[in-house]
């Protein structure tokens, strides 16, 4: 059952083309056996092995506080590894069956297998110099996002409980991996050698020093992206665009930007706080949940800025694609000679926002 060639087509359609990899996989997803021999035992394989040997690269002890992986610790993050990863496929294959989706093991391991490929290898460069660590924060925070979007595609649960499944998924994960941490993991030790669900458990207890950052930003992101998702919109019969619709796209998309810059201003500031060598506390960690979300591809900042004026989100996309229609047709009928002659009058203020 191992095919290497298959393994590493599948961890690149993972990353660069996770929809369309997930469904093509679907139809062999059932199979547990399937998974673990082609995707979770290879991932896991090489998360460990890589960072054992790029641990030779780096400092003594990483910034989330790991020291460098020896033989001996390499071999138990594989099998701490490979427990959690059943652990939490588990979980979120049965909360899925309570929420009204499939409840398959096979299923939830396919999902969060594929979800987390960016995880694993964010394990694997945690110890590059320099960079290592904030690139495998970055990664896991992009295997969160694609968390959410392979649910429904493995999970089948329906839209108006994806919130609800998604949070609790993660705090019984979260949950789990710390009894396997009090229990058989401190006959292991600590292995994992890059932010993981367990690094970040006492960011699930809002009183704890980071739970307004890291957990309370997840579950924020969560909500806006389900409110954003039951948004629905019936364009105007003649298609044609108003200048209020307009001046409102500007407007959100100038906010967005600034929203955008605040974050990323954060995550430079974290990142020559890591470069001093000084300490970095979930909380400062936690403070970049946004800023690292925008720079996975997810538009946070710009839906919460639609949303929390009241917006449509499905309108705004709507204009969004009518402009860049009007921009790259002109003049094709009267209804883009009309939202052409709009883009025009306001090309100044839109370009930055329409380039392709």
């Amino acid at each position: 059952m191992i095919d290497l060639n298959r393994t590493l087509s599948l961890v690149k359609g993972g990353i660069f083309d996770p929809e369309t990899t997930w469904r093509d996989y679907l139809p062999e997803a059932e199979s547990w056996q399937k998974t673990a021999f082609l995707l979770t035992g290879p991932l896991i394989l090489f998360a460990a092995a890589a960072a054992y040997l790029l641990g030779f690269l780096g400092s003594e002890v990483s910034m989330f506080g790991r020291f460098r992986p020896t033989i001996v610790s390499t071999l138990m993050t594989v099998v701490s590894s490979a427990i959690v990863a059943v652990a939490v496929a588990w979980v979120v294959s049965a909360l899925a069956g309570a929420f009204g989706g499939k409840s398959g093991f096979g299923l939830g391991l396919a999902a969060t297998t594929f979800a987390f490929i960016p995880g694993y290898v964010g394990q694997a460069i945690v110890w590059l110099p320099w960079i290592g660590g904030l690139l495998s924060f970055g990664l896991f925070i992009y295997a969160l996002v694609l968390l959410w979007k392979v649910i429904p595609v493995f999970l089948s649960v329906p839209d108006g409980k994806r919130v609800g499944h998604y949070i609790l998924s993660l705090v019984a994960s979260i949950a789990a991996i710390l009894i396997f941490s009090m229990t058989i993991g401190r006959f292991i030790g600590p292995t994992i050698t890059a932010p993981s669900l367990s690094d970040m458990s006492s960011a699930s207890d809002p009183g704890s020093e980071s739970g307004g950052g890291l957990y309370s930003s997840l579950a924020r992101q969560a909500e806006l992206m389900a409110a954003a998702e039951e948004d629905r919109y019936d364009p105007p019969s003649n298609g044609r665009l108003s200048k209020d619709q307009v001046r409102e796209f500007i407007r959100v998309m100038n906010r967005s930007e600034e929203l955008q810059q605040q974050k990323m201003k954060k995550l430079e500031e974290l990142a020559e706080k890591a470069e001093r060598n000084e300490d970095v506390s979930f909380r400062d960690i936690g403070a970049m949940m946004g800023g690292m979300s925008e720079a996975a591809g997810l538009q946070t900042s710009e839906i919460e800025v639609v949303k929390s004026a009241g917006g449509n989100w499905a309108e705004h996309q709507w204009v969004r694609e009518s402009l860049r229609t009007a921009l790259v047709q002109k003049d094709v009928n009267d209804t883009i000679a009309h939202n052409y002659a709009l883009y025009q009058e306001f090309e100044e203020a839109l370009d930055p926002y329409l380039a392709y």
